[in-house]
């Protein structure tokens, strides 16, 4: 079977394609549980709460999270309408390529993830810092990133979150301590490399 996307980046371009799939072929896919109508308006609803993010100060997340909440229901929506389009189609599964899917394949053996990379330390302020790093291009699909800190050179590394996304926002963190920072990519095969290391002093 296809794999879902994972990235922001690539729902939007898959319910684009979808979106345009289901326009052009309404004679094969007549009925989508979700309208065009309303894909398209999830896709422009996430556009605005996108720029929104972007435009707000990094350390309020009420943006984020209105743009989580539209994400989680486009793909609810995606997903209700792609399993409606490979029954629909289960008799000629070439079809679904005009909807940016494709036909079942076989399963491969899941791989653990490869390294993360790019950590970087964004903004910050008192008690709080902004991670962001870039997604392993070797191994499996991530499923989460385990945030792992420790107190200065010494110090021993101890689990301090998780995140979906490639970033995390670390509220009430240590005052006055040298705290560093790794990211491990995680999936139901195992655990990636370490990524490299980042430090701070808040």
């Amino acid at each position: 079977m296809p794999t879902f996307p994972r990235s922001e980046t690539e729902i939007i371009a898959l319910a684009q394609m979808v979106t345009d799939g289901l326009t052009k072929m309404a004679e094969d896919f007549p009925n989508p549980p979700v309208s065009v109508a309303d894909l398209q308006g999830l896709v422009t609803q996430y556009n605005t709460v996108l720029s929104d993010v972007i435009q707000a100060d990094m350390s309020s997340q009420k943006h984020h999270a209105a743009k989580d909440h539209v994400i989680a229901e486009l793909v609810e929506s995606l997903t209700t309408n792609l399993r409606y389009a490979e029954i629909t189609a289960r008799k000629e599964p070439k079809k679904l390529a005009g909807l940016g899917w494709g036909e079942r394949r076989a399963k491969n053996p899941l791989q653990a993830p490869g390294e993360v990379r790019n950590i970087a330390i964004g903004n910050q302020g008192d008690s709080w810092l902004m991670l962001g790093w870039k997604p392993p291009v070797e191994g499996g699909l991530t499923a989460a990133y385990q945030i792992q800190r420790k107190q200065g050179a010494a110090g021993a590394w101890e689990d301090a979150g998780t995140s979906a996304a490639t970033e995390k926002i670390m509220s009430n963190q240590p005052r006055g301590l040298e705290l560093s920072y790794r990211v491990i990519a995680v999936n139901k095969a195992g655990q990636g490399q370490p990524s490299g290391v980042v430090t701070a002093v808040l």
